[in-house]
């Protein structure tokens, strides 16, 4: 059976037009056509993105039989895939509780830019400026806020927690 054969019997499994294909690996359709027809041949990093794409190996897809492992040392590829995962849920809800903190910041600068706005122009004004947080929308806005923040804490825990005692160990790292 030749590559193109294969690739067209995986794509149609997959449930995928050549169009959809073509798409998904950022090629046209017409090249699609051509693999399925032998008349050429992806290059190696689009073979890497079909594989990914249409989730079977190089080896399956090139009608080529991998070569075994012996037990324990192959890659745990789905606890990459999940540590990875957990590690950009981990990072994602920091960098929202920062965001969440620089947006605190700048609403308790503004309580100051509202107290001085109100002495210039309507000539009365609190002389705390934390008074202003219990007038109009800022109630709202800082709860807003604190739910931002209590998300990115909630995100970077459930990262955490995923993450807690699933470290690679070297010899499934990248050298």
């Amino acid at each position: 059976m030749t590559f193109g054969v294969r690739l067209q019997q995986v794509r149609k499994a997959a449930g995928l037009s050549q169009e959809q294909l073509a798409g998904l690996v950022g090629m046209s359709r017409q090249a699609v056509s051509k693999w399925e027809t032998d008349q050429a041949a992806p290059d190696i990093g689009t073979l890497a993105l079909l594989c990914g794409v249409l989730g079977v190996s190089a080896d399956e897809l090139l009608g080529r039989e991998a070569p075994s492992r012996p037990e324990g040392q192959g890659v745990d590829l789905e606890g990459c895939v999940r540590l990875n995962a957990a590690r950009r849920c981990f990072t994602a809800g920091w960098v929202t509780v920062l965001a969440g903190v620089v947006l605190l910041i700048l609403e308790l600068f503004s309580l100051f830019i509202i107290q001085f706005v109100n002495a210039e122009i309507h000539q009365r004004w609190y002389t705390n400026a934390m008074e202003y947080a219990k007038e109009g929308p800022m109630p709202v806005i800082f709860g807003v806020t604190a739910a931002v923040i209590g998300a990115g804490v909630f995100m970077a825990a459930g990262g955490l927690l995923a993450m807690s005692g699933k470290r690679l160990s070297k010899k499934h790292r990248n050298p």
